[in-house]
Parts: C-alpha cells; structure tokens; sequence
C-alpha cells in the first residue's frame, strides 16, 4: 500500500497539467474504450462514459489508471432512438441518453486486428454463439405471439435430445433395450459434449462407479 501511495504522489507531481484533488472511494463508473471507425486517426481514442462525467474527469481517469497522456477531450449526447422494451414487441420508450468522449492522445494507440473465428473457443465463442442464437430465437417467438399467431408445439424444431430420448423409447418398446429399477440407461449415462452445432452424444454404456453397482446388484433392502 505504501509503495502504491508513493507511485501516485509522484505522478501528481511529475503530472504535466493540473489534476483534481477530489478523492473518490470505491467508484462504481463504467468506462468503455470502442473501436474505432475505419478511417479515425490512431491519436483519437473513443470512449462511452457516465453522463455526469466531464473531461477533466476523463483526463484524469486515464492518466492517473493507465498513465495516458491526452492533449484534448471532445464531448457530445447521443439522444437514443425510440425502440419497443423487448426487440420487436413491447411498450415503446426511449432509452437513457449515452454520453461520448473523444480523447486526443499525446502517444497514438492503434488496436490489434480482431482474431480469427476459428481462434475464438478460448473465449467461449462458441457458448456465445449458442445463447446468442437462443435469445434471437426467443425473441422471434414472443414476437409471433404479440401478432396473434400462434405456433403449435408439433411445428416446432425438435432438438437432439428429444430425439435421443424417442430413440430409447423405440428401443425399449421393440425389445432391443430392457429398463430395470436401479438401472441406468445408455441415454442417463452417456458422455455429451458440445460440437459446432449442437450437441452430441460421444460415448455410451459408460461404467458405473463400485457404490452404485453394489447398489444395482443387492436392490432395496427389505426390513426385518
């Protein structure tokens, strides 16, 4: 902690401009650095920010957190437009105004290039592609339904884990498969893991553990 003290009193000092001498404990500000545009120079750097802050804020904010030189801060509101609460149904409202800064930096930054689609599962990219596609497809039926027009279950797309559990069905009515008390079936006890595209099952008849299969073996026990 001391060392931390010491480093910022000497920033204040060697501070090219005047800074603030309001403290702030345990702020709760959301600041968020956006891409820039194609064609924005490397010396401006955009940022979303609170709506009370001004730019003396954000001057200070970044020079005393990330030792960042700026020579000039640009403001402006973004008025929202109206949209409907939840997508394409809901009550209509505007959203709160968004506020924006545009800081000239004395050092220009230039952002590194996005990565590849196929490096992207070291940041769950794909978990986001799946609950990403669930939201739309949520969204997309609520909205079916604000028109009037309902969708029977049987119009549905099935997903694959219905379709594993009528294959069992099939399996059991058949005679292929028999069901026991106690006993765990291929479907229970498969590995699932998640694919591209949904998910799939990899593995069956996995073994099981010594306690549940003495458990399988004696059955219930019968009082005395």
């Amino acid at each position: 902690m001391a060392s931390v003290a010491k480093m910022g009193a000497e920033a204040l000092r060697n501070a090219p401009f005047r800074v603030g001498k309001k403290q702030i404990f345990l702020p709760n500000h959301v600041i968020t650095f956006v891409r820039p545009l194609p064609k924005q120079p490397p010396n401006l750097a955009t940022f979303i920010v609170p709506l009370e802050f001004n730019k003396l804020d954000l001057r200070d904010y970044l020079y005393h957190v990330y030792n960042v030189e700026v020579t000039g801060v640009r403001s402006f509101v973004n008025q929202r437009m109206h949209e409907q609460r939840h997508g394409e149904f809901g009550n209509w409202r505007r959203p709160k105004s968004q506020k924006m800064m545009i800081a000239e930096l004395a050092k220009p930054f230039v952002w590194p290039k996005p990565p590849a689609e196929e490096a992207r599962d070291g940041f769950d990219y794909s978990t986001w592609k799946k609950q990403n596609k669930a939201q739309e497809d949520e969204k997309k039926y609520h909205a079916v339904r604000t028109q009037g027009e309902m969708t029977v279950p049987s119009q549905h797309e099935v997903s694959k884990d219905r379709k594993a559990i009528k294959a069992q069905q099939s399996r059991l009515l058949s005679g292929e498969e028999t069901w026991a008390p106690g006993k765990v079936n291929s479907f229970l006890n498969s590995k699932i893991v998640p694919e591209e595209e949904g998910w799939s099952e990899v593995e069956e008849n996995l073994p099981l553990d010594e306690s549940a299969e003495e458990s399988s073996s004696k059955g219930p026990e019968s009082k005395q």
